[in-house]
């Protein structure tokens, strides 16, 4: 029986709202109980109802944590295919169809992240462990398309890319923390 090859091609967005909601709902019960105890939930109360502002926070998150797994995906795949250029000597392309399975992988850890999605640190721990459940699936499935050299190569590749890129963002945030305190204590 052949199947449709794009039958998994739904995986990584509907991944992507899984951890985005269960993320979400974490974060806006720790942002509430933050509103709370700082004495502000009490002024967003005369502005809207409790159910408003808790739908407010949620969707709030939910766009922000949408927003930063739909550019690590595309960040990804950009450095995955820029390796596959490098390291993999193929004429047909048949390693993505390889890797597309493993979608499901994290699909599988974003509805299991629904179950812990009123604690912020198992959701994040879920999703630690899906990617790393996903990394070595993907080491699995390169190993068989190149040499040993060729897929250490690109695991190097990889981590390298993604360290600089997490260095240099990294470096934005301390430098505009560092110029934020500055500002503060030391206004001119």
């Amino acid at each position: 029986m052949r199947t449709n090859v794009y039958l998994l091609s739904y995986a990584p967005l509907i991944s992507i709202l899984l951890f985005s909601t269960s993320l979400a709902i974490a974060t806006s019960e720790l942002a509430l109980t933050w509103l709370n105890d700082v004495g502000v939930y009490d002024e967003l109360l005369q502005i809207l109802s409790a159910r408003n502002t808790k739908l407010l926070v949620w969707l709030g998150f939910l766009i922000v944590y949408f927003m930063i797994f739909s550019s690590l995906k595309l960040i990804s795949d950009t450095i995955n295919q820029l390796g596959f250029a490098f390291f993999i000597k193929e004429q047909v392309g048949t390693t993505l169809s390889l890797l597309r399975p493993g979608s499901i992988l994290l699909l599988i850890g974003g509805c299991i992240s629904f179950a812990f999605m009123t604690s912020f640190p198992l959701v994040c721990l879920v999703l630690a462990i899906s990617f790393l459940i996903y990394f070595f699936f993907y080491v699995f499935q390169i190993s068989k398309m190149t040499t040993s050299a060729g897929a250490i190569g690109l695991v190097v590749f990889l981590f390298l890319a993604w360290g600089m890129l997490l260095a240099g963002l990294a470096w934005v945030g301390l430098s505009l923390f560092n110029s934020l305190g500055e500002a503060v204590l030391f206004p001119k």
